[in-house]
């Protein structure tokens, strides 16, 4: 499904920004390779969905009046420190033509019944670089971590395989998913060493 936003150009810039915000408006910066730098503003509550759709992963067309509808990814945006509101947004406009490079968050599905046991817990990254065309960006990376059953077991690079020549950039053995084991001996010696604490507590009270 086409994730979309409607712009307009703005005028208004420096300082003179908090006013627009003050009155639900959202500044914006759309830039590229290929692109000089146009100022736009949105409606703050237009861009909330659009962010939850989108995230930095995912397309989203910008339709500008007066300017032909462009690609781009959420790049980056700038929070008020204390209401924690989106005040700026940088949109990175692309050509869909040439591959572009982008962090993409890995999500795990499934169990490991070694971390149901608490025998371990798992060792893994956050988000993989890949490279690829702009519409053949993945929006996630899912791995199932269900066949994680022994220690000596894991998930790599070389596992994933992407579709539309998307590639994930690094070495095949790099690690994505794997286990680490819980030291239980540790929390058996911590249970035990408090122990005589509490013997002595019950000692008094008598």
């Amino acid at each position: 499904m086409a994730i979309e936003l409607n712009l307009i150009k703005r005028t208004v810039i420096g300082k003179k920004v908090n006013n627009l915000r003050k009155t639900g408006v959202l500044p914006a910066t759309v830039y590229g390779k290929h692109l000089p730098p146009i100022t736009v503003q949105t409606e703050a509550r237009a861009f909330a969905p659009v962010m939850k759709a989108a995230g930095k992963t995912s397309l989203v067309t910008l339709n500008i009046a007066g300017e032909e509808p462009i690609a781009a990814f959420i790049h980056s945006f700038q929070r008020h420190p204390v209401s924690r509101a989106i005040i700026h947004v940088d949109f990175h406009a692309v050509d869909m033509s040439e591959t572009v490079e982008v962090d993409v968050p890995v999500h795990m599905k499934g169990v490991s019944p070694l971390v149901v046991r608490g025998d371990a817990i798992f060792n893994n990254v956050t988000t993989l670089r890949v490279r690829a065309l702009p519409g053949n960006l993945p929006t996630e990376i899912v791995v199932d971590v269900s066949g994680l059953d022994m220690f000596d077991k894991a998930i790599r690079v070389s596992d994933i395989k992407l579709i539309g020549g998307a590639i994930i950039l690094g070495l095949a053995d790099d690690l994505v998913v794997g286990l680490a084991a819980v030291n239980r001996g540790e929390v058996v010696a911590t249970a035990n060493a408090a122990e005589p604490e509490l013997v002595r507590t019950r000692e008094a009270k008598a």
